[in-house]
């Protein structure tokens, strides 16, 4: 018998135990976590990661206090929406001042809430700053909120298993001079695993655990300053 006919045997059989070997790897990782007590550092974690992962924020606010921040995205019906005021030549001139940036819906976005304004980020396809919209206090007030799920446009990519690391929605909608204009607020800052730490399952929950406790504040925080702001 040729020897040759066993190589795919063998790597069947290797990536069988490699799986079951980093499957307790994950178990044994994430039993170490406790995000209890991870939240208990939510001011630590917000800071490190302004200073770290995400210092591009502080200089897009430059020098803006940032009260609280997390990762967003614009829904594909808002891009939709966009669209068609282009096609049809931008006839909403009020909603157009704000839409036409919005036609991205694919890269990195993110909101900071900075005193009595929220600021939406929007990134290119390398992660630099390509829109920078500002909603003022009289357009929050008069916004509506509402649970939107786990976020869509991921759903389908993940397994069963890995819907806890996706990340869950609330939709702001702001009046817009008479037209619904909504965003999508995240409760959890998008993690992207570093390739050196592909089999760093501790350091990778670790990173995971830091972005959703700053992330999932960001609501409760605004609801705070803006107390009408309720979850309908």
């Amino acid at each position: 018998m040729n020897p040759l006919f066993l190589i795919p045997v063998v790597l069947v059989i290797a990536g069988v135990f490699f799986m079951v070997y980093m499957n307790k790897k994950h178990k044994t990782a994430k039993s170490e976590i406790d995000l209890d007590f991870e939240r208990t550092k939510y001011d630590q974690y917000k800071q490190e990661l302004l200073t770290q992962d995400f210092s591009k924020i502080k200089q897009w606010m430059q020098g803006k206090s940032i009260d609280a921040f997390t990762s967003a995205s614009v829904p594909q019906s808002t891009g939709n929406k966009v669209q068609e005021l282009v096609t049809d030549g931008l006839k909403n001139v009020a909603l157009s001042a704000i839409g036409v940036k919005l036609k991205k819906v694919e890269t990195d976005c993110f909101w900071v809430l900075s005193g009595n304004d929220l600021h939406f980020f929007i990134t290119d396809a390398v992660g630099e700053l390509d829109e920078h919209i500002v909603f003022d206090n009289f357009r929050i007030e008069d916004a509506k909120l509402q649970y939107g799920g786990i976020l869509k446009s991921q759903l389908g990519a993940y397994s069963k298993s890995s819907e806890e690391y996706l990340p869950k929605t609330h939709i702001i909608t702001f009046n817009i001079d008479g037209s619904p204009l909504s965003l999508e607020i995240h409760d959890r800052l998008n993690y992207i695993t570093d390739p050196a730490d592909l089999l760093n399952l501790k350091k990778q929950l670790e990173s995971r655990a830091k972005y959703q406790v700053v992330g999932e504040r960001f609501v409760g925080i605004l609801q705070n300053k803006f107390p009408k702001l309720v979850i309908a």
